[in-house]
């Protein structure tokens, strides 16, 4: 049975401590900032000693997972190494999805293994992470010893694992932000267009989630750019102004953001096919014209 130490007592930190109790590790410690949030993390986690005593919890562990902010990750690293708390051989994880294991080489520079290991996942809280996490993907990236650890972790948790270049976590990161963060956001500026139409906001999330679990479907069973319906993709330009239109009168604030996320859609529908060169050309001249306007 391997000893887990858990550094940071937040979302990820304590649904990893969760599932990996569950799953046959032993935690031996969860270290954080304030005893409160260690005490709350011990109590969902139901195991391990709640501590801000950092070095000393890390100190017990085979294997450290440092689940701070990303702003903190680095530094905590640091002062564990400086307190002696990574065992010579010892595997020290970070579950950053922006940064590489290189931020943890203080911990390798005492002789530990590093990685980072990122669920690709949408984690708000620890009862949605330990739901979602299982099954999920998991971006690795680091030392060898620490990437066969990784390996065996995602696979007790029944995951699939991408390997990424350290350089290139950026771009990963960001694209999982797009897909995740600002679908949110792309949900919440059509419920500001449905309040504009007089639909209350709430009785317009209930009116879009069908419409959400059907275009996800799609995405899932014929992929994209197949998943890609309306007007945009059919060519209709006139419906296409007529959006314009009105968003420019009632909502002229949104008008630049209708724009360019049309504008992705366009090369969405000329990958598709049911766009011609032409027709792209219409519908971005549109978007132009409109959005020239807004400087008037």
């Amino acid at each position: 049975m391997q000893r887990i130490a858990i550094i940071g007592a937040g979302v990820v930190g304590t649904a990893m401590g969760y599932l990996l109790k569950e799953n046959g590790y032993s935690i031996v410690g969860i270290g954080s900032r304030t005893l409160e949030s260690a005490k709350r993390a011990k109590e969902l986690i139901g195991e391990g000693e709640a501590t801000t005593a950092l070095g000393a919890t890390a100190k017990k562990a085979e294997i450290v997972f440092i689940t701070t902010s990303d702003s903190a990750i680095e530094n905590v690293c640091i002062k564990i190494a400086r307190e002696g708390g990574f065992n010579p051989g010892a595997i020290v994880f970070h579950m950053s999805g922006a940064l590489s294991s290189e931020i943890l080489r203080s911990a390798r520079d005492v002789g530990a293994n590093i990685a980072s290991l990122h669920p690709l996942q949408s984690l708000a809280d620890v009862k949605e992470a330990v739901v979602n996490i299982p099954g999920s993907y998991f971006c690795i990236e680091g030392d060898d010893v620490a990437l066969s650890m990784a390996q065996k972790i995602v696979h007790t948790l029944r995951g699939k694992e991408i390997t990424i270049k350290a350089d290139k976590k950026p771009l990963y990161h960001a694209g999982a932000s797009v897909v995740s963060n600002f679908l949110v956001a792309t949900v919440s500026f059509g419920l500001e267009l449905f309040e504009a139409a007089g639909i209350d906001k709430e009785d317009s999330l209930n009116t879009l989630i069908p419409l959400i679990h059907g275009t996800m479907r799609n995405i899932e069973t014929i992929g994209i750019p197949s998943a890609l319906t309306g007007p945009i993709s059919r060519g209709d330009t006139g419906v296409v102004e007529d959006h314009l239109r009105v968003i420019s009168k009632e909502r002229p604030e949104l008008l630049r953001l209708y724009a360019e996320l049309g504008r992705q859609t366009v090369k969405v529908a000329l990958e598709k096919g049911t766009i011609k060169e032409n027709d792209a050309e219409r519908i971005i001249s549109l978007f132009d014209k409109y959005q020239e306007s807004l400087k008037e």
